[in-house]
């Protein structure tokens, strides 16, 4: 059931705050600007189902990692082999979720949280456990599903790869939370259903690698969401899909000065926080990704 953090108003009729209808996929609220195109693209007929899970035809899961449950686990449960397995011990918990998670800890004034493109539910999970109410949404309905299912216990056993060509049955590695304490809904983080001045703190993970030319625009949109005072995180590796270009701005100055023109100050930053994505036991991906918290003013 979908609720509005700020009119408290509650769409289990389908209807948003103005009034208008919207549908749901499988009881989760999709709030996109024309919802009915994107259920005839996303939609139960777009739909199958493989292994218990639900597989769209047209979208693949948008996270970097082989499975679902890969994104959850901190560097020193990723396995390795040799000097890197010591590597990824002496990591730790450090991850780009990690630093960002504390940062709301500590620095983010008491509220709701909101987790934009929440991708199977690894911050979302961080935010609940850190006692905030957390709404969350992804425009993918494939991620926005397998966060309810793992986080409230729909699935307690996946699989994950091992070697090329093998898998393994392991058990979920965490408990699951109460249900009442996060609300997920299928949204666009370029024109996101919420009002203004309605969370405390706003995660951005990963959202700005894929958004390519809407960067600039889903920062603007969880720049208005946030309270006065409040914080926002984002960690991205830069890992876009556009063309290289000749003497181009240095993608963390171009943050840098996109975060200042929307009045936010950086109030701590990180470029070197290391992002491990396990593919098999012999095979992984280190990418190194820049983590900033920056806070709205208070006037």
């Amino acid at each position: 059931m979908f609720v509005c953090p700020v009119t408290g108003g509650r769409l289990s009729s389908g209807l948003s705050p103005e009034g208008r209808q919207y549908p749901a996929l499988d009881g989760i609220p999709v709030l996109v600007p024309d919802p009915d195109r994107f259920l005839a693209r996303h939609g139960p007929g777009a739909w199958d189902l493989a292994g218990g899970l639900p597989t769209a035809r047209y979208e693949d899961l948008p996270i970097d990692a082989p499975d679902a449950v890969t994104p959850h686990l901190p560097p020193r449960a990723l396995g390795g082999r040799g000097g890197f397995a010591k590597w990824l011990g002496e990591l730790g918990d450090r991850c780009p979720d990690a630093v960002c998670a504390a940062w709301g800890r500590d620095l983010a004034p008491h509220g709701r949280a909101l987790d934009v493109g929440c991708g199977v539910g690894g911050m979302s999970r961080r935010m609940v456990t850190a006692n905030r109410l957390t709404w969350a949404f992804d425009i993918s309905p494939r991620a926005v599903l397998l966060t309810r299912d793992l986080l409230g216990g729909g699935i307690t056993e996946t699989q994950v790869p091992t070697h090329r060509g093998g898998l393994q049955r392991v058990r979920v590695p965490f408990a699951p939370i109460d249900s009442r304490t996060l609300t997920l809904c299928i949204a666009d983080a370029s024109q996101p259903p919420f009002p203004e001045n309605a969370f405390a703190w706003i995660h951005l993970g990963n959202v700005l690698d894929m958004a390519d030319d809407k960067s600039a625009g889903i920062l603007l949109a969880a720049s208005a969401m946030l309270l006065p005072g409040g914080l926002l995180t984002v960690s991205t590796p830069y890992d876009t899909d556009e063309p290289p270009v000749l003497d181009a701005v240095a993608p963390e100055n171009e943050l840098r000065e996109t975060l200042g023109g929307l009045g936010l100050s950086i109030i701590d930053e990180d470029e070197h926080v290391p992002w491990v994505i396990r593919e098999y036991d012999r095979g992984f991906r280190v990418m190194f990704s820049h983590c900033v918290a920056a806070r709205r003013p208070t006037y």
